[in-house]
């Protein structure tokens, strides 16, 4: 698909298939999003619907963006640099999609490997040490060249605003065809609109939570689910106990402490029990919508709550 299409046609093209910044969440390798999620999305039963704090942080990647190629080109005068096409399918598996930030050519035409610019915290610095490359960004380069048929990939970062770093990744075969064997495996999920086993990650639970649902409709379940919420019930129960036990020793601690902020054990700190700097906040929203709705529109931002996971005990014969 070419870079001037429509932002509806872009969307749509993107169910069908997995880009390069998917992948790692197919195969359970991505730290924000899970296989059960995307698989959710690609099968149009949730909406993508990112939190504030990922929208902010792809809002400022994709300002920067030329910022950082434009360094990277400044940097490798060998190469020319040239941003990508569009978007773009593998020849042999069309679901395996890839839009690149940038392509290298040599002064003779030919590709000397795709180029793709990042930025990153302070908390990312860490994962970018001793010349490594977060996982997450490796196999979405291997993934962009396999489809594009690029022998390496040129990886420019900007972390906590002033650490520039630069990785030149290789073509890696075998993890190429390991990438491609999981994602395959994944991707038959969403061609036969059959869930991946489900994960309990916070992730997970609230792309669950956004999903679509129909008030009326309701599903019978199996009696063998029976034993799965019984033993909630015994884990929620057991939890309790063990979140009680906890209560208990953190009172024991903060009477120990009296007026001292900090506890130590042989000199090394075990506890502290300080305020927090900022003081603690609450508002009474419906109060301030009907007092000042404009600068409650102004102030506040909804978005549409979550469905609840509620239990009921059943009443079963026989």
């Amino acid at each position: 698909m070419p870079a001037s299409a429509s932002r509806e046609a872009w969307l749509e093209a993107r169910l069908r298939g997995l880009g390069g910044s998917e992948v790692a969440a197919a195969c359970g390798l991505s730290p924000w999003a899970t296989p059960y999620q995307v698989w959710l999305e690609k099968t149009g039963r949730a909406d993508r619907e990112p939190d504030p704090a990922s929208l902010e942080r792809m809002r400022w990647g994709t300002l920067l963006e030329p910022v950082l190629l434009r360094e990277w080109d400044d940097r490798n005068p060998a190469y020319i640099l040239t941003g990508g096409a569009g978007l773009y399918a593998d020849t042999e598996y069309p679901w395996m999609l890839a839009t690149v930030d940038g392509l290298a050519f040599t002064p003779d035409q030919t590709l000397a490997g795709v180029v793709e610019a990042k930025t990153g915290s302070h908390r990312a610095v860490a994962q970018w040490a001793d010349e490594e490359t977060p996982v997450y960004y490796v196999t979405q380069v291997q993934w962009y060249m396999r489809i594009l048929g690029a022998p390496r990939a040129f990886v420019c970062a900007l972390l906590d605003t002033n650490t520039y770093v630069e990785r030149v990744i290789e073509r890696d075969e075998d993890l190429i065809r390991n990438l491609i064997d999981v994602a395959a495996e994944f991707w038959s999920y969403v061609e036969h609109d059959e869930p991946p086993p489900v994960d309990g990650s916070e992730t997970t639970r609230r792309t669950l939570a956004r999903a679509r649902a129909r008030a009326v409709e309701v599903v019978e379940l199996d009696r063998s689910w029976l034993k799965e919420v019984e033993h909630r019930t015994e884990l929620t129960e057991t939890i309790g106990l063990l979140e009680a036990e906890r209560a208990l020793i953190d009172n024991r601690v903060r009477a120990a402490l009296g007026t001292a902020e900090v506890a130590t054990v042989d000199g090394h700190k075990v506890a502290s029990h300080k305020a927090p700097t900022k003081p603690s906040r609450s508002c009474a929203y419906d109060a301030f919508a009907a007092e000042h709705p404009d600068l409650y529109t102004k102030y506040v931002t909804e978005k549409p709550a979550g469905r609840r996971l509620l239990y009921t005990r059943p009443r079963l014969e026989g």
